[in-house]
């Protein structure tokens, strides 16, 4: 075949193509995420319940205050395209774990 080398590669291996690290670690990362899929979803749902809704919102801080949370970043969601805001987002969730029970 035309282009082919003697050692297999296409164009004598001119164009192989490496994926860089940044595309690695994100590989890596979002097949951890599936790990943890159903508690992330979880996250997501009590966000979801109370973002919406100053009322549910001020809940929220409510029970922060009395649980004594010190924390000036709110929850909020993540973008499903940038793992890490999941990672914030949890992180966040996290430091509130107490006023969401």
């Amino acid at each position: 075949m035309i282009g082919w080398g003697n050692d297999g590669c296409v164009l004598d291996g001119k164009y192989l193509h490496m994926r860089c690290c940044a595309h690695i670690i994100n590989l890596i990362v979002c097949e951890g995420l599936r790990e943890a899929h159903d508690s992330i979803v979880s996250i997501c749902n009590a966000v979801k319940y109370v973002k919406p809704t100053p009322v549910r919102y001020e809940k929220l801080k409510e029970c922060a205050t009395k649980e004594k949370i010190e924390s000036k970043s709110l929850v909020f969601l993540d973008m499903p395209t940038r793992w890490n805001s999941t990672h914030l987002m949890l992180e966040a969730a996290l430091k509130y774990q107490k006023a969401f029970a």
